[in-house]
C-alpha cells in the first residue's frame, strides 16, 4: 500500500510574485499519497486554483479601469507595464519540506501594477488546502494519460 492511515504529512502552498511571498500556508496530509504528486487529479486542481485566481484579477482588472478609465483617457501610460525591466510572474508551489512536487507559473504583467501588487486570495484559502488535502489523500488517481506514464 502506498501510504499509512495514520501518518500526517505537512504539506505547503506558496503563492508568490517573482520572489515575494503573496501567502504561504502550511497543511496536513492524512495518509499522503506518493504517486499523487504525478496525478491528473492534481495538474486539475492545481490549474483550477490558477484559473480562480486569474479570474480573479482578471475582474479587478475591470473594476480598476471602470473606476478609473477617465484618468486612464488622459494619461494611458498608467497601464504601460513595461516600466518595469524585468519580468514578473506569478509562481504556485506545491510543496512537501524542501521539495517542490508541483510548480506552476504565469505573466503577471497582463495585469496593471495596482491589480498585481494587491492580490488577495483569502476567501479562497479554505477550498484550495481542502481541495490539496484530498488529491494528495485519496487512492483513486490517474497516473496514466494516452498510455503514458505522468511524472
Amino acid at each position: 500500500m502506498s501510504k499509512e492511515k495514520n501518518d500526517m504529512t505537512k504539506m505547503e502552498f506558496l503563492l508568490t510574485l517573482n520572489d515575494n511571498i503573496i501567502v504561504q500556508r502550511y497543511y496536513n496530509v492524512k495518509g499522503y499519497n506518493m504517486y499523487s504528486k504525478n496525478s491528473m487529479e492534481l495538474y486539475d486542481v492545481v490549474t483550477d486554483i490558477k484559473n480562480t485566481i486569474h479570474n480573479d484579477l482578471k475582474m479587478k482588472t475591470v473594476s480598476y479601469m471602470l473606476d478609473n478609465q477617465f484618468q486612464i483617457m488622459e494619461d494611458p501610460m498608467i497601464l504601460e507595464t513595461s516600466m518595469t525591466e524585468d519580468d514578473e510572474v506569478f509562481n504556485i508551489y506545491i510543496k512537501m519540506g524542501d521539495d517542490v512536487l508541483y510548480h506552476t507559473s504565469w505573466d503577471g504583467k497582463i495585469y496593471p501594477p495596482k491589480v498585481r501588487y494587491t492580490v488577495d486570495i483569502r476567501p479562497h484559502l479554505k477550498g484550495v488546502l481542502k481541495s490539496l488535502t484530498e488529491v494528495f489523500s485519496t487512492d483513486k488517481l490517474t497516473c496514466e494519460f494516452m498510455e503514458y506514464k505522468l511524472g
